[in-house]
This record gives structure tokens, sequence and C-alpha cells, in this order.
């Protein structure tokens, strides 16, 4: 065991715990550090020139190494050099023949040969002629020596030490054989051991140095790739200029050229089979390589490996794809059943609702129905029944669905006073028509009623007041019923501008609106007041003079500034014919309405009437006729279709 001697301790230093300070700590400096070294040289080169590391390597570094290794050659390995035997056959060797000849053996290198360094053919040739020169050869009793073979050996030695002449030699040495193995080994046969020779006899061809060797069965895979990539890009350097025919002497020049000719033939055919033979032997090589069908192997079971993965991947993918579409199949289950239930159940509530709905309506029916529509018994008709039965049911399609049930309550409370329950609906038709305004042509039982209960209490009977009022005259009366189609329901003011029109044309004393509509309705009833007589004049009376005027007067609208421009017409004016005026949008709607609230199922006798009054503007004959033409459109377009 090695042993490492101290220095001696400072003087300074004493014993005890008491810290001693020895030397002082130096004080700073800047200094420049270069990098040194081969790798950092190695770096800097591949930095500019833009190479790699085996690229670098080549170029700068192996000339180097080959150069100390031909140093090395040429000073030791000649100092133990063992040149091979003279034997007969040398001996008896013809100088003129001497491209035949083998120059490594004559020079006695013959183990060597391509592996030869030029030192060591140079220590070759001086030992061999300084056993075989003439001057010692002459000395020596014997006569069996000639200098024939001295100059076999100057011929040898003159095309090994030109690099060219030996190049050309080493390219056709008949010594080497170039056969490449048979494309099947037997199985006592290693690859290796069979291939591995060949490459590198062959290696000696390449112009990149170093050759890459075969390797064995646990080369790296990628040092067999960059085996294979190299032969596959083989470079050979190797020529076959020495096997040119070459005469001493030709007769002219044409001859020359022609055997040059033939010489570069042959040489190019031979380095093509040359490339070809390397290029089996390499082929051939890769088919055999145990290797390759190793890492194929490996290579598919990586592939497999992978495959494996990603199908296990997928699996796993997929497995996670369904399980989220069943979650979310599950989950949109769900939502619909959720969705349906609370359908269910709104439709539920719905059908609740108007099963309520129509339970309340019923019982309105049937309260009001059981209290006799709230008519005096002994003035009730079955007309006045089915009346009021069909004014309740617009009442109540027209009322608010969470009013029914009150107003059925209400009814209920003041029931069985009539009186008071017929002013609850009263009140109610009031706020409908309030709302709607459309329907208050629907509601003329109640109201009526309603008025004529008012009248009956107070002592004023329509009758009574027509008594107490001035009485009409057949006249008057056939003016009304003109007045009444001439300004149809609808019109501004109707019922005053019908006053206006009775006092101009007829010279009556104007009368109320009121008095007027009494009367209208009255005669629409069929009833007329006044005695027999007043009848049987309005049966019999004839147009006369004076009704002619009346019967002439122009079909205008008294309403508004019309009046005035009727005033003013010349009574003997040709009465004039009004076109039919085209129907608005409004009052396209309006009539619809009407007919929705008095269908043909409508029993009253005044049912187009009622129509003309909701139509503003429009008599019953424009009515009709519009229903009319509306039912022809209808029946055209289903007969088109």
């Amino acid at each position: 065991m090695p042993t490492f001697a101290l220095p001696c301790a400072p003087v300074s230093l004493a014993g005890g715990s008491v810290a001693v300070v020895h030397a002082p700590i130096s004080s700073t400096a800047t200094a420049r550090i270069q990098a040194v070294g081969e790798r950092f040289a190695s770096y800097l080169r591949r930095k500019q020139d833009n190479s790699t590391e085996s690229e670098d390597y080549e170029k700068h570094v192996l000339p180097y190494v080959l150069a100390r290794t031909k140093l090395d050659n040429d000073s030791s390995t000649t100092e133990a050099l063992a040149l091979d035997k003279v034997t007969d056959d040398l001996l008896q060797l013809n100088p003129a023949e001497w491209r035949s000849q083998d120059h490594y053996k004559v020079l006695g290198l013959s183990e060597l040969r391509f592996r030869a360094t030029p030192a060591q053919i140079k220590k070759a040739h001086q030992l061999r002629a300084l056993q075989f020169h003439p001057d010692k050869l002459a000395k020596a009793s014997s006569d069996e020596h000639s200098d024939s073979f001295f100059k076999c050996i100057q011929k040898a030695y003159d095309v090994l030490r030109d690099p060219t002449k030996r190049r050309q030699y080493d390219s056709v040495d008949r010594a080497i054989s170039d056969d490449i193995p048979k494309a099947r080994l037997s199985h006592e046969q290693d690859f290796f051991a069979v291939y591995g020779p060949v490459f590198e006899r062959e290696g000696r061809f390449s112009k990149r140095q170093p050759v890459p060797l075969l390797g064995d069965l646990n080369t790296p895979r990628e040092a067999m790739e960059a085996f294979y990539r190299f032969w596959a890009s083989f470079d050979s350097w190797r020529l076959f200029d020495y096997l040119d025919k070459v005469k001493d002497h030709f007769e002219n020049r044409e001859e020359k050229r022609w055997q040059e000719k033939k010489n570069k033939a042959e040489r190019t055919r031979l380095k093509k089979e040359d490339n070809k033979r390397v290029s089996d032997l390499v082929q051939q090589a890769m088919s055999l390589d145990p290797r390759v069908e190793m890492y194929k192997e490996q290579e598919r079971r990586d592939k497999e490996r992978k495959r494996l993965e990603r199908e296990s991947l997928a699996r796993q993918a997929d497995s996670e794809l369904a399980a989220a579409e069943d979650r979310r199949a599950r989950q949109q289950k769900q939502e619909a059943e959720e969705k349906s239930r609370l359908a269910a159940e709104e439709k539920r509530q719905r059908e609740q609702k108007k099963q309520e709905e129509r339970a309340a309506k019923r019982a309105v029916r049937t309260l009001i129905a059981e209290h006799g529509y709230l008519v005096d018994p002994a003035t009730l008709t079955p007309a006045m029944s089915t009346s009021r039965a069909a004014e309740v049911d617009i009442l109540l399609e027209n009322m608010a669905k969470s009013a029914i049930s009150e107003f059925h309550q209400a009814l209920l409370a003041k029931s069985p006073d009539r009186k008071l329950m017929l002013d609850i609906v009263t009140a109610a038709i009031h706020s409908a028509i309030d709302r709607t305004p459309a329907v208050a042509m629907g509601f003329t039982s109640f109201v009526r009623g309603v008025e004529a209960a008012k009248q009956t209490q107070s002592g004023h009977s329509v009758k009574q007041q027509a008594k107490a009022q001035r009485e009409w005259s057949a006249k008057e009366l056939e003016m009304l019923t003109k007045a009444a189609n001439k300004f149809p329901g609808g019109t501004v003011n109707r019922w005053d501008t019908i006053g206006q029109w009775l006092a101009h044309h007829g010279g009556f004393k104007q009368r109320s609106g009121e008095e007027l509509l009494a009367k209208t309705s009255e005669l629409r009833k069929g009833v007329h007041s006044g005695s027999g007589s007043l009848v049987k004049e309005l049966q019999t009376k004839t147009v006369g003079a004076a009704d002619s005027a009346v019967q002439n007067q122009a079909s205008v609208r008294y309403d508004g500034p019309a009046l005035a421009t009727s005033q003013q017409t010349h009574p003997q004016a040709q009465k004039e014919t009004v076109p039919e005026r085209p129907w608005s949008a409004n009052e396209q709607g309006q009539l619809e309405r009407a007919l929705q609230a008095y269908p043909p199922s409508y029993k009253g006798a005044d049912r187009w009437d009622k129509i003309a009054e909701a139509v503003v503007g429009r008599t019953r004959k424009e009515c009709k006729n519009r229903v009319r033409f509306l039912s022809e459109q209808v029946r055209n377009k289903n007969a088109a279709t």
C-alpha cells in the first residue's frame, strides 16, 4: 500500500482551541483562460466546416493516424522482416516474361502481399539484391546460378515501388482469389467466418478508408446498417491496365491505336464485371446475414407490440367513448323521461284545468237555466231560452278562465234572487264588451231584458213611451224603413243621421236616436204602432208625387260631409249607380268574426241584420254578396284540385 509523506506543520501552529491565522488570503486577479485540447479543436473545425464528427475524423484525424502507422511500420516491422525461401522455380524464371511472374514471391513477401509497406518492399529488395547480385554470384565456384533471377528481382521492385504500377498489379494479383462464397451455406459453416475475410479482402480496393468490418452476431444494428450502406455505395479503385496486351514494336500508328482501343474496351468490360461481382456479393451477404432476419424479426415484434399498444389504446378509447356515449344516452333518456313526465304532468294539469273550466261552465249554464235564464217565468219563451243560452256561451267564452269559478260563486251567493243574478250577468257582459268590443253584437237578449225591466220598474214601457211621444204616420214609417236601409249598421252617428235625413226629406220634426232605434226594432219584429187604419194605409199606399223626390234621391252616404252635399242636390237629379266598393282587410276581418258569432245554426230571424251591424260601413245585401262570392271561390278552388 503506498504511503504519502505530509509536510511539516507551520511554526505558528500551536496547540489549544484558539484560532490562529497562518497566512492572509491573496488578492483577486483577472486571468485569461485559453481552451485547448484535441476535442475542442475538433469542435471548432466541425463548426467551421459544418461537418459531422465522422467526416472530421476522416479528413483530419485519420491521415495523421495512417501517417503515424506508416512511420511505425517503416521503423519497427522492417527490422523483424522474414523473407520467403528461394525455390528452384524462382531461380528458373525468365526475365523476358516478367509480366507473368509473382512479384511479391520474387521479393519473398508472398505472405504480406498487398499489406506490405513500402519500407518492407525496399528492405526485401535490398536483402534479395545482396544475395543474388551478379558480382557476388561471380565469385562463387558454382555455375548453376546466373543473373536472370536478379533481373526478375529488379523488375519486381520496379513494379512494387511505384504506387501506380503496384495498384495495377494488386488489382489483378492472381494469388488472391476473386471468388465469392456460394449462395447457400451448410449448417456447419458460420456466416461471419465465411464472409468476414471476403469483405476484408475486397476492402483493399476501396477509395474510402478505413473499411468497416462485418462484425459478429452481437454487432449493434446501427453498425450493421452502416456496413451495408458502405458496401451499397462501394467505390473501387481497382484497375485492369496490367492485363493490357503490349507489343514491343508496332508497324504503324493505326495498329497502336487499334490495340489501345481494344485494351480500353477490355478494361471497361472487366470493370463492369467486377462491380457486378461486388454487388452480387453484398446482396448475397444481406440475404444470408442472420442479423438481418433477427433485426427484421425484432422490428416485426416492435411493430406488433406498437400495434397491440395502439389497438389497446384504441380499445380503451373506444371503451371510454362507449362509456361516454352510454352515459350520454342514459342522461338523454333520463332527460327525455323527465321531459315526458313534465309534459304529461303539464298535459294532465291542462286537462284538469279544462275539466274544471268545463265543469265551471256547466255549473254556470245549469245554474242560469235552473233560474229560468233570469227571466220572469210568465214571459219566458223557448226562443228566449235558446237566445239567452247562446249568449251565456258567448259570455263564458270571452271571460278569463280564472274568473269563471268566481263568476259561478258570485251567482250562487245571489241565488235565488234573479234580479241580483241578472245584475251580475249584465256586469260581466259589459266587462266582456269593454275588453272585446266586437262581441257586443252577440248580446241582445240580456241587455234588452235589463233595459225593459228598468223601464217596467219606472212605469215607462216602450209602448207607453211611444204613446206619450208624437204619433208615427204611415209616410214617416215608410221613410224610416228606407233611411234604415240607406244608412246601414256601422254608419257614423247612424241614428242622428237618419233623424236629420227624415227631417230634411220628409219635413218631419226631428226625433231622438233612442226613439228611432226603438221604432226600427218594432218594425223588424213586425210590431206596428198605431191603429189598424195606419197598418192598412201602409199596406195599400202608392208612391205619390211627394214621394218621387225621396225615391229619386241618390244612394249616397249621409254621414259627415256627404250630408251637406246631398242636401244641395237638386230634387229632380237622376239617381246615380254606385259601383260596388272593394272590401278592405279590416272589413273582411269584421265579417269573419260576425259569421263566427252568428253561424248558420243561429235561430234568430235577424241573423244578417246582426252581421251587417258588426261590419262597419256595409249593408245586409253587401255582406250576403260577399259571403256568396267567397263560397263560390272556395268551390272553384276545390274543383280545380
